[in-house]
Order: C-alpha cells, then structure tokens, then sequence
C-alpha cells in the first residue's frame, strides 16, 4: 500500500490541541468509508480518559514510564501522526464509531470543522472559539 500524504491543515490544527493540552474542536473525519462524529482532543486528555475507563491502561500512557523509555521516546514522536478523537457517533454501526480513538494522520481521507454549541452566536472567529480566545464584550468588561 502506498505512503498516503498527510494534510498539513489537520497535522497543524492536532499539533495546536496537543501543545494546548485543554482546548478541542467539533470535527468530523473521513476514515476508509468510516466516517466519525466528536471532538478533537488532546493526546493528555485521550490517555487521562483512557485511564479513567480502565485503570490497567495507565502503563500506556507515555508519561507513566512503565512501559520503559523507547515506547515513551515512540509514543511522543508518534503523537504528531495521530489525531485523539472523542467521538460520538459516526455513519454505519455506531456503537463502533463512538469512544476514543487515536487515528493515524495517513488515513484520514477527509476532514471538516463543525461548528459548536452556541457558535453561532458568538462573534469571535473560529480558531479564537476553538483556542478559547476572550470573547470581545469579554475582554472589554475585564479591563474595565
């Protein structure tokens, strides 16, 4: 099978979330005719809600150092590949499609923002929403 490319779009948008450890986006991916519903997440937040579902999956979790220091160097280089989604349904059984999933950038055939609760009446810009920049009328009543 041959080397698929990666979107630098996607790449950059998971690299954000995973340098920001708290903020998540709406999205919607495209895998091989799978298609998953949920919330970009950070890869700390996709092992915290790993471990919190099943305690014996704490030994994966980089950070733990239980599975030694080339599966922690792996799992760290591995992390700009990967998309962490929480997902919430998705098209076909969706009992398969929600939960977590750590999805290789490679096989994302497409993607889409969707919009979040309420962002419709939020006159902030979209990546100020996903970021959790203030909110104009925010930020002018906290340096008043």
């Amino acid at each position: 099978m041959a080397k698929r490319d990666i979107d630098p779009v996607l790449q950059q948008l998971a690299q954000a979330i995973n340098e920001s450890g708290q903020a998540a986006a709406p999205i919607t991916v495209s895998v091989h005719g799978t298609v998953f519903d949920g919330v970009l997440i950070s890869e700390q937040r996709y092992f915290s809600q790993l471990v919190e579902g099943n305690p014996l999956m704490s030994a994966l979790e980089p950070s733990s150092g239980l599975l030694g220091k080339d599966y922690t160097r792996e799992a760290e280089t591995a992390s700009d590949r990967h998309l962490h989604i929480l997902a919430t349904g998705g098209t076909g059984n969706a009992e398969r499609t929600e939960g977590l999933w750590r999805i290789s950038l490679e096989a994302v055939d497409g993607w889409a923002l969707r919009a979040g609760a309420g962002a419709e009446d939020d006159d902030r810009g979209p990546f100020a929403r996903l970021f959790g920049t203030p909110h104009a009328g925010a930020w002018q009543a906290a340096t008043d």
